[in-house]
Order: C-alpha cells, then structure tokens, then sequence
C-alpha cells in the first residue's frame, strides 16, 4: 500500500460553520426557555452576533486541533513537524541539498617527464574560506601542462559564483588551477514532499534482499536531485538502476550516477549477488500539436490549462507510453467540441525511458 492510498483518519474531524452555528443557536433557544424566554433569533440583534463569533472561535479552535492532529502523521505533517517525525520514528533526517560542482583545469608550470596525479579529495579555497573538493583523481600526462577534472563545492546549494582556484593540498609540484565555470548542478534543501516519500521508503531500508524499494530509498537518499528511479532486474545477479533527475534536461549526470553507486554498492545495501549498474534514464522528447474547437472561446483559458495539468500528469514517468488515444482522452473534456490532432503518432517508452512532451501547441477555434 502506497502513502497516499490510505483511508482519511478519524482523528480528522469535518465540520462546517453553519452546523457548528445552529447547535450553539438551539442551546441558546433551549436555555432561554427555561428561564421563560421566548428567544426568535434574528441576524440583526446582538445575541445572534455573539452566537455566530462563538461558532466561528469554536472554527479556530478545531482547526487547530485537527492540524495538531495532522502534525502526528506521516501523509499530513509538514516543514518542522515532518522533520521531527522523520527524525525521530523514522531516524530519517532530511537532505540539506546536492553539493554543485564545476569544470577546472589543473595546470604545471613546467612540463614534466613522468605522468603527475592530482589525487581525489585535494582541497581548494578561495580568499573568503570557500572550500572545495577534487571528486576523482586528474592525471597531467607526461610532457604535458594541463588536464582537467570535476571540483565539488562543500556546501548544499544549487549554484554559486564563488571561485575556489587557491590549492591548499600540499604538492610536491608547482600546480595551479583555473576553475571554467559556475559551480551548478547543486540542490536546496529537501522539500516536503521529497522527504516525506523517503522516509516512508525508508521501511525498506534495512531489507537484506535487495528490494526495490531498499535501492530506490538509497539512491533518492545519495542525491537530492534524483527525481525518481526505475529498477529493472530481468537479469539474474543483475540490478538495474535508471535515475531521472529533477533539473532540466532531466536525464542523470556523471556526478549523480557516481554517487548512487558509491550508495548502492555499500555492503549494508547490496546483496552479494546482486551486480548493481546504475545509469540515467532515457528522455524521449515528444511534441502534441491539436485543433480543439470549443463550444464557448471563454473556455480557452480553464481548458488548456485543464490539458496542461494532464499532460504533466502523464508524463515523466519512467515506462508510460502516449498512445494516439491516450492523448486525444487527454485533450477532450465537457468544453471541448472536438478535437484534431495533426501528424498523430503514438509515442512509446520502454521501462527504463520517459516521455517528455517538449512542444504542447493548441490551436483554439
């Protein structure tokens, strides 16, 4: 069972305003009579104001007590209270973010006569204490000046301009670096409903059988930017991974790729049989070009955004197929007279590949 298919909790009361006001106005007219008076409520006079502001307190009051409710559960909480519960029922702790990183070059002062290795994890700064991190060893061949590598930022944000050119690694060498670009391809801090997905996936995390849900739980967790995950074990002793990246062109980085491997191959998350191959999905671009006709043109505005909302229902999910009669079921509604699409073509994705619809264009008559 899914997160979202539970049952509404009874804890959850529904209420409304004009019950809650007609309750409070029958004990008023019941306490009256005991006391000989007979009460006939009018809007205008002042006991009904103080009826309907009691009723209206009494609103506030529930309100806050079914979201005091909502902040105990996993489907409801949010921000602090979903930190908490994360936390402390789940031991999940939401992600800070993705660490961007940027191109540099590494360059001698002198060509050399034997090749000369920039080992993983040498350390860069700028002149304000930015720190940075060489993610993979760089090679200057011998008789060469110059090779490149990938620098990570130490710090969760999706970009910065900050330049950490300055080695502070000791090097038995004159070396320099010269960074080519913005750090970029970084992420903010997880956002609700990212979190809330692992740590309901993360009842899964501690499976020794390799599940499904175990390697989408630690790839999810290893980066910040994977939007989703596709596994794929039709081979025995091999899992395959597909990540799909939420940050357009939405296919998975080389940078991302290693980091979900490094996660999955850990030996608390990979079974010994398992051969764990992670690569990023497959973005199949597509275009919808339609003539709607309408029965009203005021109804241009409701209808394509009604469109827009399915399309971006039924796309970028790895393995949908948009068949020819799935997109025009898309385009039609109680607005819509008829519709045309013109060079109709089904477009088809396998498990490991997603559709995404690049050009929407809907001509309205």
């Amino acid at each position: 069972m899914q997160l979202l298919d539970l049952p509404a909790p009874n804890v959850i009361e529904v209420f409304d305003f004009e019950t809650i006001k007609a309750r409070k106005l029958a004990r008023v007219i019941e306490l009256m009579k005991t006391k000989g008076i007979e009460y006939v409520p009018s809007e205008s006079d002042d006991l009904m104001t103080m009826i309907e502001t009691d009723a209206y307190e009494e609103i506030l009051l529930r309100t806050r007590l079914n979201n005091m409710a909502k902040s105990q559960l996993l489907a409801f909480a949010k921000s602090a209270d979903l930190d908490h519960l994360g936390t402390t029922r789940y031991g999940v702790l939401r992600l800070e973010g993705s660490k961007p990183y940027a191109a540099f070059t590494f360059s001698l002062s002198v060509a050399l006569t034997y090749d000369v290795t920039l080992r993983a994890g040498l350390q860069l700064t700028d002149t304000k204490g930015a720190f940075a991190l060489l993610l993979a060893d760089v090679t200057i061949a011998a008789g060469e000046l110059s090779s490149t590598g990938i620098v990570e930022l130490q710090s969760f944000t999706e970009a910065s301009a900050l330049k950490t050119e300055t080695i502070v690694t000791p090097l038995p060498y004159v070396a320099t670096a010269t960074q080519d670009e913005t750090f970029h391809e970084g992420a903010d801090v997880e956002d609700d409903e990212r979190y809330r997905e692992r740590v309901w996936l993360s009842r899964e995390h501690k499976s020794t059988a390799g599940s499904d849900l175990t390697y989408k739980y630690f790839s999810k967790t290893a980066d910040a930017r994977v939007a989703d995950v596709k596994i794929i074990d039709d081979t025995v002793g091999t899992v395959k991974v597909y990540l799909l990246s939420n940050i357009d062109p939405y296919t998975a980085d080389q940078v991302m790729i290693d980091r979900v491997n490094a996660a999955l191959n850990k030996e608390e998350v990979r079974p010994l049989t398992d051969s764990v191959q992670v690569n990023s999905a497959t973005i199949i671009n597509g275009s919808i070009v339609a003539d709607i006709v309408l029965y009203d043109m005021t109804y241009e505005t409701n209808v394509r955004e009604l469109i827009q909302s399915r399309i971006d229902a039924n796309t970028m999910i790895f393995g949908k197929s948009l068949s020819i009669a799935k997109q025009y079921g898309l385009l039609e509604s109680e607005q819509v007279k008829d519709v045309t699409i013109t060079n109709p073509a089904a477009i088809n994705a396998s498990a490991h590949e997603v559709i995404r619809i690049t050009t929407l264009t809907l001509n309205f008559t």
